[in-house]
């Protein structure tokens, strides 16, 4: 039995107590950076054909708590899926919990994609989106309203509010939804949210404010149709404020610029050079981007984005912060063998699973490649980045491998987060392959563990934490900006869910370099600017000045 839900008082002091316990040494089995602790945090109960993935303090006791979506079509019919939340006890291990016993309906869970968190009711405590389907069939959007009491398991934190909200209007005709993501893309203070699938237009829910949405993404201006669509990201690529929107797809993608709440439908002028393709290409010109995430990964102030290509040559879009990008690939370091994903002779290091980081928190983001399908697993990558305008293979520096030096998995959700709170990120991968290769072979082959990689090496440099809460912008601050003045200058930003349905902790760990303490700017959505200092080792809960 878990212990009752901590007071709301206690989750206001967000990282609480410095003297709470911390995650505990253990032996690595080699000398790489990360270890996979899955089995000892309690986090290997069920073997998943595992999609999404995020990081959310659920239960508001200040400690992240993860949660792991499962794809399963109900081939099965003893096997109903096992999406589940993993609360975080403080002491580097979890207590399970599917989501059914949290009060989720399991008709809401069926071929469940991915669960996007955000605070959409602006009341303190994370709300999910539940987003099913993707390639297990088609199914539904459900959302849930976080209502944080009673004792756990006993009392249910979820109540369906899929209804009243408005959200019901999307289940008229059910879809292969993919992917959401949330942001204020009307600058009113409450978060709107973005949801694709595989079979049409996006939509576009607009939150107004009083528990209820309107979708308007016809209206707003978006309404591309889509096949095979992916993830929405949301990006200030114009750095005028307020959020642009990317959305990914295999055979078109569209990028829009928001023009004060109205979206004007910019994909020709980004992408005035076709991504490239390789010689021979069957068919007309695609985009074949499977995945894709925004960070800025040189460090310049401004948005870039990352573009996973499945087994094409993967692209990141350096922005200039004046609506223009330059494409990198290859000169990059993005060397990924871009092998035909049904040619089983040579190496499979497509894009599939797609997660951004900070591995060694020095404020240069990473990139961590799940690869594989269902037929076949294969060893994930990762690109770590430099401060030379570079990436490089440094998939044996992250990972402890197995007995023959690869690990071999199906890799989708990668998530980061200093879920043991000393001071570095660690990351969690939900693993697994598709229930309907399984219903074809008349057996469970391809499911798998989560692994939850935990940082053994430290950050390069003096760190601190931040959670950012909005007063007049939304309560997340999802869409934030943060310059951290330290050793040298570094910039980061709130942002709900992009990559693989990928949502990484809100909390940021923010690199100090060898200053002892470092002026940080923060440009709320609302516009106001405000500026605090941080000491190396705070943990640091920052309310938005009225």
């Amino acid at each position: 039995m878990r212990l009752p839900i901590v007071a709301l008082a206690f989750a206001a002091q967000f990282l609480g107590d410095d003297s709470l316990p911390t995650f505990p040494a253990f032996d690595c089995p080699d000398a790489a950076a990360f270890c996979n602790e899955a089995a000892f945090a309690g986090l290997v109960t069920d073997m998943r054909y595992g999609r999404g993935a995020a990081w959310v303090d659920i239960d508001g006791d200040g400690w992240d708590d993860l949660f792991l979506a499962d794809a399963d079509n109900r081939w099965d019919p003893g096997v109903h899926g096992v999406s589940a939340f993993y609360f975080n006890r403080g002491d580097g291990t979890f207590e399970a919990a599917p989501a059914t016993a949290l009060g989720i309906d399991p008709a809401d869970l069926v071929s469940n994609w991915a669960g996007a968190f955000a605070d959409s009711d602006n009341d303190g405590d994370a709300d999910l989106l539940l987003v099913n389907g993707g390639y297990s069939g088609v199914s539904n959007l459900a959302l849930y309203e976080n209502r944080r009491g009673g004792d756990f398991p006993g009392g249910a934190l979820f109540a369906s509010v899929t209804g009243a909200s408005g959200f019901e209007s999307a289940n008229e005709t059910l879809s292969n939804w993919w992917g959401a993501s949330w942001a204020d893309y009307d600058l009113d203070g409450w978060l709107d949210v973005a949801v694709t699938r595989t079979d049409g237009v996006a939509l576009l829910f607009r939150n107004k404010g009083d528990g209820t949405f309107e979708e308007r993404g016809a209206d707003a201006g978006v309404g591309i149709p889509m096949e095979d669509g992916k993830n929405p990201v949301w990006i200030d690529y114009d750095r005028d404020g307020d959020p642009d929107l990317y959305l990914a797809g295999m055979w078109q993608h569209a990028f829009y610029r928001n023009d004060g709440g109205a979206f004007a439908d910019v994909t020709g002028e980004v992408f005035a050079e076709p991504l490239p393709l390789p010689e021979g290409w069957p068919g007309p010109a695609a985009p074949a981007v499977f995945a894709a995430a925004a960070e800025d990964f040189d460090q310049d102030g401004f948005d870039d984005l990352y573009l996973g290509r499945f087994d094409l040559q993967d692209v990141l879009m350096l922005g200039d912060g004046a609506g223009g990008f330059e494409p990198r690939a290859a000169d990059w370091g993005l060397d990924a063998a871009s092998t035909p994903w049904a040619d089983v002779s040579g190496p499979f290091e497509n894009t599939m699973g797609l997660g951004v980081g900070d591995l060694f928190d020095d404020g240069y983001p990473d990139v961590y490649i799940g690869t594989g399908n269902p037929i076949r697993a294969a060893p994930d990558l990762m690109f770590c980045n430099t401060v030379d305008d570079s990436f490089y293979r440094c998939t044996g520096e992250v990972l402890a491998t197995g007995a023959d030096g690869v690990w071999r998995t199906r890799g989708h959700g990668t998530v980061f987060s200093d879920f043991d709170r000393d001071g570095d990120t660690d990351m969690a991968v939900n693993l697994g392959g598709h229930p309907t290769f399984d219903d074809e072979q008349g057996a469970r082959l391809s499911p798998e563990f989560p692994a939850l990689l935990v940082n053994r090496a430290g950050p390069r440099g003096s760190t601190a934490t931040l959670l950012l809460e909005g007063t007049a912008s939304n309560r997340d601050a999802i869409g934030a900006r943060i310059r951290v003045d330290g050793q040298f200058p570094r910039y980061y930003t709130i942002r709900s869910m992009q990559g693989f349905q990928s949502q990484n902790s809100r909390a940021v760990v923010v690199t100090l370099g060898a200053a002892a303490e470092a002026g940080v700017s923060i440009a709320w959505p609302s516009g106001r600017v405000q500026t605090v200092v941080v000491r190396a080792g705070e943990r640091r809960r920052i309310l938005e000045a009225r």
